[in-house]
């Protein structure tokens, strides 16, 4: 399994297929978020394809989503977290998720879910970008254990246009949670966000694949 130097910028390729699962180790990805149906958002992989990856040994971060918002319910949940006990069995490394509810966290249903992982990373979605106040939902994740925040920064916009915000969010942070950058990060212009918000970790679809 690939591994990383303490200081060096964590690049994770965002991938649904095996082919781009290939791609990502070859330029040299650190990790891959495995989903299915990324022109919705992003939904949980097969498991043919997350079996692909555990046998490419290369770290992998499951999204666990099955609808096309961000809401939840009780049977819903249930379902998710079937999921979640499967892998954990497994050497995924932790699990991508994130409930809403009136652009506020959804307390209970992250809750739910932590409940399962049993120990792997856990990373809070891009939903985090639709809160009313990011500030405190950053709070109340770091206070409920949850490892990262994937964020572009604001609600509108790639992340290079939001680094003022992304910096602000660094130091609110204060190393009680972990900031992955998504939104249009590439090849081109992680250095660049990583340079001016002090952020080691990155997120994207065209990242690590030397385009």
């Amino acid at each position: 399994m690939l591994t990383t130097k303490t200081n060096e910028l964590i690049k994770e390729a965002c991938v649904e297929t095996e082919k781009q699962i290939d791609n990502a180790i070859k330029h040299k990805a650190n990790q891959i978020e495995l989903c299915s149906h990324l022109d919705f958002g992003g939904y949980t992989p097969s498991d043919d394809l997350i079996q692909y990856a555990l046998d490419r040994q290369i770290k992998i971060f499951m999204m666990i989503r099955n609808r096309p918002d961000y809401s939840t319910n009780w049977w819903n949940t249930i379902k998710l977290k079937r999921i979640i006990k499967k892998y954990t069995q497994t050497d995924v490394c932790g699990f991508v998720f994130g409930f809403l509810k009136k652009n506020k966290i959804d307390k209970k249903a992250i809750k739910q879910l932590l409940k399962v992982t049993k120990g792997k990373e856990t990373i809070f979605h891009m939903a985090f970008d639709e809160l009313e106040n990011p500030n405190e939902g950053l709070d109340l994740l770091a206070k409920l254990g949850v490892t990262r925040i994937l964020t572009k920064g604001a609600k509108q916009g790639p992340a290079i246009n939001n680094l003022k915000q992304l910096k602000a969010l660094k130091i609110y942070a204060n190393n009680r949670i972990q900031l992955i950058v998504g939104g249009s990060v590439n090849d081109h212009n992680y250095q660049k966000i990583a340079s001016a918000t002090g952020i080691k970790y990155f997120h994207g679809r065209k990242l690590a694949f030397d385009i």
